[in-house]
């Protein structure tokens, strides 16, 4: 996948859920070969991301600890505060390499790249809708190949047992997105194309946005409701991918949003598990030829890929 942009594109990727993250608690996670922890302050309950292995000399700040709003060394016990400064020592410029992060959607978001982030994650506004994470899963297969397999058009009748109902368009969006926009209904007979039906008797409206090739946002309408589902590609050391995701619906007054979240929730999922079996040993390429339409929609989205900034 050399040829088809960058192993991690510089963008804002999801590690879980913020309410997973106790104050005082680190956590480890990796973002293609970056290592990088978590943690929460004690006293200001704020979170931080940082290089996971201390600038000092190396020790994987995992082994360390929470002392009030800094993270202590495990292995000579040097405090470092949330700007990354180390203390104890007047004048010293060493710093621990510090990642932007914020809490959105109930989800905790680093964000990797030379530049500063250029989408804020709430210009998304997706604020005034119920949601809930979705949990995550691992997909021995590239980024690129995933977010593919979510742009192709012909592969929601082969699989999802989804049937078009007006000709998909495909357009780029500024200098760092690309939309496909389509209207589908269920033919299937299972449980979840059943409900989608019920809900959406005159097709489900969506618009799939890549936002900087690993972040993409799936829009639909279900008949009067709107819902989301914001998935993040994190890419891995070689060659895999976790994708965790954060469904929502539009806003219903009392607890019933919340219940309508947690139903969004499961039929992403039921949705997600169709994909597993068919892209099990999957050896993706984009195709030479463009022998139709979800074809040429492969070869503008794998151009896409290769615009991309790395991170």
């Amino acid at each position: 996948m050399d040829d088809l942009g960058p192993e991690v594109p510089a963008n804002w990727y999801l590690l879980g859920p913020a309410s997973q993250l106790e104050r005082g608690a680190i956590a480890s996670h990796t973002i293609g070969k970056r290592a990088v922890v978590l943690w929460r302050g004690r006293d200001s309950a704020h979170v931080h991301a940082f290089d996971a292995h201390c600038a000092h000399m190396g020790c994987h700040l995992g082994h360390g600890d929470v002392i009030g709003d800094r993270l202590r060394c495990g292995l000579h016990h040097r405090l470092i505060d949330a700007e990354g400064r180390f203390g104890g020592r007047v004048g010293s410029n060493l710093r621990q390499p510090v990642f932007p992060i914020v809490e959105y959607l109930g989800g905790l978001w680093a964000h990797v790249g030379v530049q500063e982030p250029q989408l804020p994650l709430d210009r998304l506004e997706l604020d005034a809708f119920p949601s809930c994470y979705a949990g995550e899963h691992h997909f021995a297969l590239p980024w690129q190949a995933l977010v593919a397999n979510g742009f192709d058009s012909e592969h929601l009748a082969s699989v999802h047992e989804r049937r078009l109902l007006e000709v998909p368009r495909l357009e780029r969006v500024g200098d760092s997105g690309i939309e496909l926009r389509y209207r589908t209904e269920p033919v299937g007979t299972g449980l979840s194309d059943r409900v989608t039906g019920l809900l959406a008797p005159d097709g489900v409206i969506g618009h799939i946005s890549a936002i900087n090739g690993s972040l993409m946002l799936v829009r639909g309408q279900l008949g009067q409701r709107r819902s989301f589902i914001l998935m993040s590609f994190v890419p891995g050391k070689t060659n895999d991918t976790i994708v965790r995701a954060i469904v929502g619906v539009e806003r219903s007054k009392g607890i019933w949003g919340s219940i309508q979240a947690r139903i969004a929730a499961r039929l992403f999922k039921s949705f997600l598990y169709k994909d597993l079996k068919v892209l099990e040993q999957l050896e993706w390429h984009e195709p030479e030829e463009a022998l139709s339409q979800g074809d040429r929609f492969t070869q503008q989205l794998c151009a896409y890929f290769r615009g991309l900034p790395h991170g």
